[in-house]
């Protein structure tokens, strides 16, 4: 019984240092200095030609339209 309590207890410690951690992320506004900007501009440039990747493979998943590099075009 007493080595439950200690584990429950030694969950619970882990449990609030997590929350602890997250609660002082959150509270970081944000990036003021100009390497910062940079950083997340790049960032959001990334992930904006990523999704455009991925919306280009669903759409034409054998190729763009057109090319001819597709299966079965000669």
């Amino acid at each position: 019984m007493g080595t439950l309590v200690a584990l429950l207890a030694v969950l619970g410690g882990v449990a609030a240092c997590c929350a602890v951690i997250l609660v002082r992320r959150g509270r970081r506004g944000p990036t003021e200095n100009a390497d910062g900007l940079l950083i997340e501009q790049e960032a959001r440039l990334r992930a904006r030609q990523m999704r455009s990747n991925g919306r280009d493979y669903r759409a034409h998943p054998h190729g763009n339209p057109g090319s001819t590099s597709g299966p079965g075009r000669r």
